[in-house]
């Protein structure tokens, strides 16, 4: 899963197959190609990577315990995933400016093997 921070509006914003998402202050925004594993971006904004295979049983474990849930919140849990900004090219795109996004063709996909970690899934 990708996400981008706008460091302008404080927006922490999920990108998801095909949209184009933008932050509060339309500084920023991004889009997934057609490989559902390469995004697009504006240059500026900072790109949150979260590993897929620890995100979805860390929300399991957290709807098993919410108020609605099948058993109540101890008196500490914190339900862990892997996350990490990315900093080597890989399948994320950086472009000037939002039409650029708009118009980057969806079959242009530039990088075949992904570089972000997993936890192995």
């Amino acid at each position: 899963m990708k996400l981008f921070y706008c460091t302008e509006c404080y927006n922490l914003i999920q990108v998801k197959r095909d949209h184009i998402f933008t932050c509060i202050c339309k500084k920023h925004c991004g889009k997934y190609l057609d490989d559902n594993n390469t995004a697009v971006f504006t240059k500026g904004a900072i790109i949150v990577g979260i590993d897929n295979n620890t995100w979805s049983p860390a929300v399991a474990r957290y709807l098993k315990h919410e108020p609605n849930g099948e058993e109540p919140f101890p008196v500490r849990i914190d339900f862990f995933f892997v996350g990490w900004i990315p900093t080597i090219p890989g399948e994320v795109i950086f472009v000037d400016t939002e039409k650029e996004v708009i118009d980057y063709p969806m079959d242009a996909v530039e990088n075949k093997y992904s570089t972000m970690p997993t936890s192995g899934g």
